[in-house]
Order: C-alpha cells, then sequence, then structure tokens
C-alpha cells in the first residue's frame, strides 16, 4: 500500500516517519523545505503537488493548522481531488468543523474516492511514539482499509460513524482540553496566592480526584515558566471557535466551552497566540500581581 502525506508540521513529520518505519512506501509534499527533506532523509518520496501525490498512492493523509488550508489542499486547481483516481482512500488529520468535512466527502464521491475526517490527539510527542488517538467518521468499508495505516501512527483508533463524526468528537475534546486548561491555571493561581507549594499540591492532585491528563501534560511546564508552543493559544482559539459554533447549530449551550474560549481569546488579545495553550495562564497573573512557578524555577 502506497501513502502520502499532505503537511509535515510538528505532527505530519513524525507522522510520516512511522509510517516509514511500519514499511509503507510514502510520497510527501510540505510547504517547507526543511520538513521535506528530513522527511526523504528518512525514505520518503517528494510529489510536486497534492495532485501529484493523489496519483501515486493508494491512502492519501493530511494534516494542515487551518481550514482554509485543508479546504485547498482538498478541492484546489492542484489539490487531491485534482488528481485522485477511483478508489483512492482520503483522510484528513486536521482539526476542522464536520461542515467541511461532509463538503469533502461529497466531492470525493463524485470521483469515487472515499473521505475519511480522522483527528488526532496526543500532541507532537504521541506523534512521534505512535501512539495518537484517531477518531474517525466516515465510510466503514473505506475505515477498515485504511486501519493498518492508522495504526502505524496511533494507539486508540475509533471509528464513530458517518462523515463529521470524527471531527465533532475532536472537538469535544478540545473543549474539555480548554476547560481543564482554565481551571489549572485558576488553581495555581489560587495556591501561589495562598503561600502553598505548588509541588507538593502537584503531587497531591495527581493522587486525588483532582488529577487529570492536562494537569500532567501541563504542570510542569508552568512550573518552569516554559511556554514554548506544543499546542498553540491560536490553535486551540480555532478549535473552540469550531467548537462553538457547532453547539449552537446543535442547540446545545456549553458555558464552559464558552468560558474558555473566552480566557484562550484574552491570551491571544494579549500577545500570547504563538505561545503554549498553558500561557492562558499569563494574563490571570498580569491582572492579580503575581507570578505562577516552582522554587526550583526561582531558583
Amino acid at each position: 500500500m502506497k501513502v502520502g502525506f499532505v503537511g509535515l508540521g510538528k505532527m505530519g513529520l513524525p507522522m510520516t516517519k512511522n509510517l516509514l518505519k511500519a514499511g509503507f512506501e510514502v510520497w510527501v509534499v510540505s510547504r517547507s523545505r526543511g520538513p521535506i527533506e528530513a522527511a526523504v532523509a528518512a525514505g520518503a518520496k517528494e510529489a510536486e503537488s497534492p495532485a501529484d501525490l493523489a496519483r501515486r498512492v493508494d491512502v492519501g493523509l493530511t494534516c494542515v493548522p487551518l481550514p482554509e488550508t485543508v479546504e485547498e489542499v482538498y478541492l484546489g486547481e492542484q489539490g487531491l481531488l485534482a488528481g485522485a483516481h477511483p478508489g483512492l482512500i482520503l483522510a484528513d488529520h486536521s482539526t476542522v468543523g464536520p461542515d467541511l468535512n461532509r463538503k469533502i466527502e461529497a466531492a470525493a464521491k463524485e470521483k469515487g474516492v472515499a473521505f475519511l475526517d480522522a483527528p488526532v490527539s496526543g500532541g507532537p510527542m504521541g506523534a512521534e511514539a505512535g501512539t495518537l488517538s484517531i477518531m474517525v467518521g466516515g465510510d466503514k468499508e473505506a475505515f477498515e482499509k485504511a486501519l493498518p495505516v492508522f495504526r502505524a501512527m496511533g494507539r486508540h483508533v475509533v471509528h464513530f460513524g458517518p462523515s463529521g463524526s470524527g471531527s465533532v468528537v475532536k472537538l469535544i475534546n478540545n473543549m474539555l482540553v480548554g476547560i481543564h486548561e482554565l481551571a489549572i491555571s485558576e488553581a495555581l493561581l489560587l495556591a501561589t496566592k495562598a503561600g502553598i507549594d505548588l509541588h507538593q499540591l502537584y503531587e497531591l492532585l495527581m493522587n486525588s480526584t483532582g488529577a487529570s491528563a492536562m494537569l500532567q501534560r501541563s504542570f510542569p511546564f508552568i512550573a518552569a515558566r516554559d511556554f514554548a508552543a506544543r499546542f498553540s493559544i491560536d490553535l486551540l482559539h480555532k478549535d473552540l471557535r469550531l467548537l462553538l459554533e457547532m453547539a449552537e447549530q446543535l442547540g446545545v449551550e456549553v458555558p464552559g466551552g464558552r468560558l474558555a474560549y473566552q480566557a484562550v481569546d484574552e491570551a491571544k488579545a494579549a500577545g500570547y497566540g504563538h505561545l503554549d495553550i498553558t500561557s492562558m495562564l499569563l494574563p490571570m497573573e498580569e491582572r492579580h500581581g503575581v507570578q505562577v512557578r516552582s522554587r526550583s524555577a526561582e531558583d
């Protein structure tokens, strides 16, 4: 099975390398030369465009940051569907709204092509380790055919239903990410103002009902004042906006999701969009005149 990958960013490049490790022939397209050269050095082959890539492969994968880029990669003049052949399976690992998934799936069907929405969770570390969670929507038969490809990159791969189902699940996941990150920021700010040792607090919480995967992920970065982007404020801002749009379409109130969006929006407006989602804390610190840090970071 020949596999194509469009978008060799923080997620796409390690996902591509895991496909190569699994023995697939992989063709790649990306905007930046550096990641292409890294993929080629690992054994990948470079295609001239998404359309050229689609002509060469059995399964084409994409992972790009923004919905408008996803649309261009699939539906543009040199997009994947321009070079698609009947029987091709396409899967998008980006985080977009379900409406865009359904639009692409409809265009793909006209060409005899299967399209799956297959967003991922686990971050760059999960992408490197091949332990991503992959939530999939679309044709079940196409999913079964693509499953060996997904399993080369992910540990938890679940088909949730028709087109758009994977994106619904991903947006729900990222709503929880935003809510948890907001709660962590508030908790650490409270603890700092009250004079509580943060490392003692963290160890206690991780062995109590307040434990969470997000606390485990974010506390070490916050304690070390390391706000370099693993998952940026800009991306979470986009995801929560899509989540709120989806909730409105479904007629569901999500006050927790809206509060998380407001906190992310404040961080973005303050100029922290390029930083990690842990920088949601920074405007809160500025309002309260306190800085959350571990004693080792102070030293």
